[in-house]
């Protein structure tokens, strides 16, 4: 029996799942658990995956005191927290900086949608991670700052990208009614492509993307 969610968190058969703080529907948001597959509460017992429920980061603050003690470079550590489209208070975000995992010597480095109120960000140690350069700290050193002001929230375009949308005012009146966040996104996803050929591509799907009133680049 396969679990299409633990198959995209990287879940595996014969390993230990440690979850903490979870919701009580817990069970209904991971579905049907795969045989082999151990589940635990005890962060006392070693185990191999652990995804952590959080609904802002006074939860989070809390839970890295007693869970980073806990982890080896090894452990696949998964955080999960509110959409903002879900009903739940919070004050967590995709591109928020996430201060408190810095204190632990933690970084995000991937994402993965959960359901309609979950979504999920993949940790690792600071060290075993290749810095991106599209964090906050990164961006206000490197290049992607000449577009990306992430003190004032402001948006400068790339040439090449705002002779596209002007092209298009339908995409490029959604553009600007997008959120500091998701407009940074997409420029991000942009000005990190490797070569000229993927960064056209990009800037032409984002135009499509636009136009089909998608609010971020990882939009379906």
């Amino acid at each position: 029996m396969e679990n299409p969610l633990f198959k995209k968190l990287y879940i595996k058969t014969g390993n230990v799942l440690c979850i903490q703080n979870a919701p009580e529907n817990v069970l209904s948001i991971l579905g049907d658990i795969p045989e082999g597959i151990k589940l635990t509460k005890d962060l006392g017992k070693p185990f191999d995956e652990l995804l952590l429920f959080v609904k802002d980061s006074t939860e989070l603050t809390q839970e890295l005191k007693e869970i980073t003690v806990k982890l080896q470079p090894t452990t696949l550590f998964w955080i999960l927290y509110p959409k903002k489209s879900s009903n739940i208070t919070s004050d967590l975000n995709m591109m928020a900086p996430w201060d408190e995992l810095k204190t632990h010597q933690l970084t995000p480095c991937a994402s993965a949608a959960i359901n309609d109120t979950w979504t999920a960000l993949r940790i690792k140690p600071l060290e075993l991670v290749k810095s991106s350069g599209i964090c906050n700290d990164d961006i206000q050193k490197n290049e992607y700052g000449n577009f990306v002001d992430v003190v004032n929230k402001i948006i400068t375009l790339p040439e090449d990208l705002k002779s596209e949308l002007e092209k298009s005012a339908k995409a490029l009146n959604f553009f600007e009614q997008l959120s500091y966040s998701n407009r940074k996104e997409y420029i991000l996803w942009i000005l990190t492509a490797k070569q000229e050929k993927t960064r056209t591509d990009r800037i032409s799907k984002t135009i499509e993307k636009l136009i089909a009133g998608k609010k971020n680049p990882s939009e379906k």
